[in-house]
Order: C-alpha cells, then structure tokens, then sequence
C-alpha cells in the first residue's frame, strides 16, 4: 500500500493523469457509493487550482456517464473490467474525448495521460496497453461510433432509466428537452444587491475590468463566461449574489414590506433570505436545521450588508414547532422546501446518479408535513409561498393538491406553477426548474 501511495504521488499534481485519477475517484464515490459533490467538495484537501480541475472534470463525466460507458461497450467486451478503477478510467478519457460542450484535449495528450495515470496504481499497471489501445481505437473509429451512439436515445439523454420514464409520463411533449437542457453547462446570473449598487454601476464596473456582462431582469446579470465570483468587481464589497434568474423570483413574490414579521423556512444557502433583506427592513427569522449551512447564511448576509438585531439565525426542524417558535404569528411566511432537486440538474448533475425513484414520494411527504407545521403559525389574511426546484409534479401541483384539500382556509392567490427550464442563449441565461405557490390565510372556513 505504501508503494501504490508513493507511486500516485510521483505524479504531479499540474499533470492530466493526477487529475484524471482524482475525477475517477470522484465519480466512483457518486455512482457507486451515494455521496455527492458538494460532500466531496468540501471533504477535498487538494489545493485550489488542482481541485477546480477535478471538480469541472467531474461535472462533464456525470453530464456524460451513460454514453461514455455506451462507447467502453463498444470498444471492449466485458462489461465491467477489473478492477473498477481501471473500468472508470477509460469512461472518463473516452467522456472527456468527444464531450460536445468542452475544450477538447490533443488525442496524443489525453492518451499519453490516460496511460500515465493507469500505470501510477499498482491495481491497473497491467491495463494501461488496453486503455492505449481503446483509446486509439476510439480516435480512429470516432465517426463511426459517435454516428451509433446517435442512435440510442437512452444514452444520449444520459439519465438513468427511471427519470426518463417519469418525465414522459408527466411531461409528454417536453420531457426529451427537459433533459437535454440539464445536460448543459448552467449560466453564470448574478443578482445585485440593491442596498449596495445600481444595476448600472455594476455593469459599469464590469465594463472597465473588461468583464463581459448583461442585464436579464431588474436586479439581474448575466455572464456569458463563468468567471471566480470572488474576482468580479464588488464581491467582498457585497455588491452581487450569485443567483438564477428563476430563484430570483422568490422573493418579489412574497410582496414583503417594511416592519414585518417574516419567516424564511428551510432557509440554506440563504439567496432567497438576503434577497428578501435586500428589498425591506424585516424582522426575520430564518431556519435551518444544518448548523454549517447556517453559518454560511450568516457570513453572506455579513457580506452583503444585511445583518442586523432584527434578523436572528436559528437552528431548527422546522417542522417541530415547538422548539422554535415563540408564540407570535408570522405576516409572511417563504416555504423554500427540501426536494429532489429535479428542476437544477445543469448546476448538480450527481443528482441524476443519487436520487432514486422512492425518494420523490418521501419528499413529498416530508414537504406537506412542513408545509402543515408553518400554516399553523401563519396569520390570518398571511401569505405563504411555497417553492421547490423541482420539475416532478409530486413536489409541485401534486403537492399542492394535498395541501388545498387538508386546508379550506387556504386560498391560492395566483395558480400555481412552474418556471420551466429554458435553453440558453447569448443574452438570455434560461431558468432553473422551480416550482412556486402563493397562498392567502383566509380568516373563515368556508
């Protein structure tokens, strides 16, 4: 074991083959063992240049994994090889060789350090002729297998079997574009801190640092070219958050004034909370029942500006009323509820390869016992906004359905519905999939 780990740290760590081993370990702990990239993320000890490497690397892998494991079927004929990491390797390389929306390696270059990487590890130093030699084969044959992959949807749409078929079932006439849509890279969109700058001002700033920027929505810009938040103009000053254009409807929807008494449920990673900050002088109450992610609420909200003796940060199950909740009714209550996370697959595409078709009735189950605990401390003529970003009708109408039939006192204020995700393009970034609902307390039962 000692001279496996010497021989992968005689890699450099600047060298595609240390990245490549790095990615392939990566995606084997989201498709084999559950865990998620933000886990990974955070676990990470590699040093920032190398991890920003393998995190972009595994993003593209798991937008692609299911046609890459298409081409390995052609060029090989197990159907796993020994050991795994060996397999994992050449579906990564053989991604990474024809992946349609990325900067391309030099065959010479992704075949030198895909050999490279297989005869770091001990495990794999006999495999590295037969990733050679179906790499090359690749190159040479690469029309011909692009043009039969082509031909199967399946692989094409890249999802496991079971999301393509609830989609269809649900969304028959644009489930293929849903899909196709989350196998994009997502937009860069910024929402600017109105306590802090003008929308102009930004752009202006942007402009002299010769960053390319444009407006998508009142508070909103949009970057063509992802750039490191923390290098655009204003970040530390708290001029901006980073938020989809879709999420950034929450908030104004809410329709909160100045002096009321908000609750923000479920409040992590705290965009919709600063944003409702950004727009009135609330007393506000956000929860979370994650101690870490609330704690990156607090240093957004210090950053921005926002913090104050009318905004207290709490650690809670929301749905234990009990423990949190000190008797006084809410005018506003913003639901931003814990979901399968189905309508922002462009920014997680683990998600695809974690969740499993259980979940979703167990989400929904969750969310209405949720939503029941905050109707109960909600006023009378309140307003509660329910929001998931999910494009599964069980987490959305579905949901909704439950909910208005448990509950005569509450009146759907507009009908609910969903942002659908929508492609790209040079001056419109596209939404997110989110679901939102508005909902009156009404003061009598009907």
């Amino acid at each position: 074991m000692m001279k496996l780990k010497n021989k992968v740290q005689s890699l450099k760590q600047t060298e595609l083959a240390f990245i490549l081993l790095e990615t392939v370990h990566w995606v084997d702990a989201v498709i084999r063992k559950g865990q998620s990239l933000k886990t990974l993320l955070a676990q990470s000890n590699l040093p920032d240049s190398v991890r920003g490497g393998v995190q972009d690397l595994s993003y593209c892998v798991l937008r692609y994994w299911m046609q890459g494991c298409f081409l390995k079927s052609c060029l090989i004929k197990q159907t796993v090889l020994k050991p795994l990491l060996l397999d994992d390797l050449l579906t990564v390389c053989l991604i990474l060789a024809h992946a349609p929306d990325r900067v391309r390696y030099e065959p010479y270059t992704l075949v030198d350090q895909a050999v490279k990487a297989a005869a770091s590890n001990l495990d794999t130093i006999a495999g590295k002729g037969l990733i050679n030699a179906c790499l090359r084969r690749y190159y040479r044959e690469q029309k011909k297998l692009l043009k039969s992959l082509e031909m199967q949807l399946e692989f094409i749409l890249n999802f496991p079997r079971w999301w393509q078929k609830h989609l269809q079932t649900q969304y028959p006439n644009q489930w293929m574009n849903f899909l196709k849509i989350a196998n994009t890279q997502p937009p860069l969109t910024l929402r600017i801190n109105r306590r802090k700058q003008t929308l102009e001002g930004f752009l202006q700033a942007c402009s002299e640092q010769g960053v390319l920027a444009y407006t998508c929505g009142d508070f909103a810009v949009y970057l063509p070219s992802a750039a490191p938040v923390w290098q655009l103009p204003g970040f530390i000053d708290g001029w901006f958050s980073v938020q989809d254009l879709a999420a950034q409807q929450a908030a104004p929807l809410l329709d909160v004034k100045n002096g009321m008494k908000v609750l923000d449920a479920c409040c992590a990673p705290g965009g919709k909370t600063s944003h409702l900050l950004e727009i009135a002088d609330l007393d506000l109450l956000a929860l979370d029942v994650s101690q870490n992610r609330l704690q990156r609420v607090h240093e957004n909200l210090e950053r921005l500006g926002l913090m104050s003796d009318k905004v207290n940060l709490c650690v809670a199950d929301v749905s234990d009323v009990k423990a949190w909740w000190d008797g006084e009714y809410f005018d506003a209550i913003l639901a931003d509820l814990p979901c399968s996370a189905s309508g922002i697959l462009r920014r997680h595409p683990d998600i695809r390869w974690l969740r499993k078709l259980e979940d979703i009735a167990q989400l929904s189950q969750l969310q209405l016992k949720i939503l029941q605990a905050l109707w109960s401390v909600l006023k009378p003529a309140g307003t509660l906004l329910v929001v998931t970003c999910s494009i599964f009708e069980e987490e959305g109408s579905g949901l909704m359905k439950q909910f208005l039939e448990m509950h005569q006192d509450a009146m759907p204020l507009s009908a609910p519905g969903l942002m659908e995700p929508l492609a790209s393009n040079t001056y419109h970034p596209g939404n997110d999939g989110f679901f939102y609902a508005k909902l009156k307390k009404n003061n009598f039962i009907l």
